[in-house]
């Protein structure tokens, strides 16, 4: 989720290029190795909250800035892997954005 504070720093097609970097990766996370689901599959199939936010795939911006959008900057990690890679950094990470919105 982008909160407003962010949102300038993220180009419009933001969900395109991730959604891109997701499917290369074939859903999985590039740090643990998990096996993630696209938003449509969880939405429709999972109905346990903490399930889905496990198995929910995100792109963390390797260098920590939102308008570096490089593919070489993009890495697709599941949710828990990609907010260890923020603990304990001060970073551009504003309350909330992290959250995962699971539709239910």
């Amino acid at each position: 989720m982008i909160t407003m504070k962010n949102r300038d720093r993220y180009p419009d097609n933001w969900e395109e290029i991730a959604l891109k970097v997701k499917e290369k990766a074939e859903w999985t996370c590039q740090k643990c190795g998990l096996e993630c689901f696209p938003p449509n599959y969880l939405k429709q199939t999972i109905k346990d909250k903490s399930l889905k936010a496990k198995l929910t795939l995100t792109v963390h911006h390797s260098d920590y800035d939102p308008s570096n959008n490089h593919p070489s900057n993009l890495i697709p990690l599941c949710s828990a892997c990609h907010l260890d890679m923020h603990r304990g950094r001060r970073t551009n990470i504003s309350p909330g954005q992290l959250k995962l919105d699971l539709g239910v």
